[in-house]
C-alpha cells in the first residue's frame, strides 16, 4: 500500500510557492516529479509531455514504471500518469504544499483545478498519448523480451 493519499478537495486551497520552496531548498519539484530528470517529447496545449532517455527508459519500461510527465512550465505543475510508481493512480506535485493521487483522469481534473488556476489538456489527448507512447512502447519492449 501507498504512503501517498488519494485527496478529493471540496474546496480550492491556496499552495504557498515559498513554503515550498524553502521545504524544497528550490524550486524544482522533488524526485519523481522533477522535469529535469525528463527529456521533451512534445507539448499539448500549455503542457510539456516529458519522457525518460536513455538509460532510464530501459529501466523504467522493464520493470513497469513507464509513464508520462505532464509539466506545465509557468505554473510549475508535475502531473504522472498511472504506472507502478506511483501505484497505478495518477500523481500530482504540488498539492498542499506535496504529492498527491487521483484513481482516474476526471478525479485528477477535479483535483488540480480545485488547487490551480489552470486546465489539465483534454482527456482524449491525453488518453492517445498514454496508449501510443506508454502502452505501445511497454507492449512492444516485452514482445522483443519474450
Amino acid at each position: 500500500m501507498s504512503s501517498r493519499t488519494t485527496v478529493v478537495l471540496e474546496r480550492p486551497l491556496s499552495v504557498d510557492g515559498d513554503l515550498r520552496n524553502r521545504l524544497h531548498g528550490t524550486d524544482w519539484p522533488p524526485p519523481p516529479h522533477d522535469p529535469r530528470e525528463r527529456d521533451l517529447a512534445l507539448v499539448l496545449e500549455d503542457w510539456e509531455v516529458r519522457l525518460f532517455g536513455g538509460r532510464k527508459f530501459q529501466y523504467f519500461v522493464t520493470r513497469g514504471f513507464w509513464h508520462l510527465q505532464l509539466w506545465h512550465p509557468k505554473a510549475r505543475i508535475s502531473v504522472l500518469t498511472p504506472s507502478r510508481l506511483t501505484s497505478g493512480f495518477y500523481e500530482t506535485f504540488p498539492v498542499a504544499n506535496w504529492k498527491a493521487q487521483a484513481p482516474d483522469y476526471k478525479s485528477l481534473v477535479q483535483l488540480v483545478s480545485g488547487m490551480h488556476e489552470i486546465r489539465l489538456p483534454n482527456y482524449g489527448e491525453v488518453a492517445r498519448l498514454e496508449k501510443a507512447l506508454v502502452d505501445d512502447v511497454v507492449r512492444a519492449k516485452s514482445a522483443l523480451l519474450s
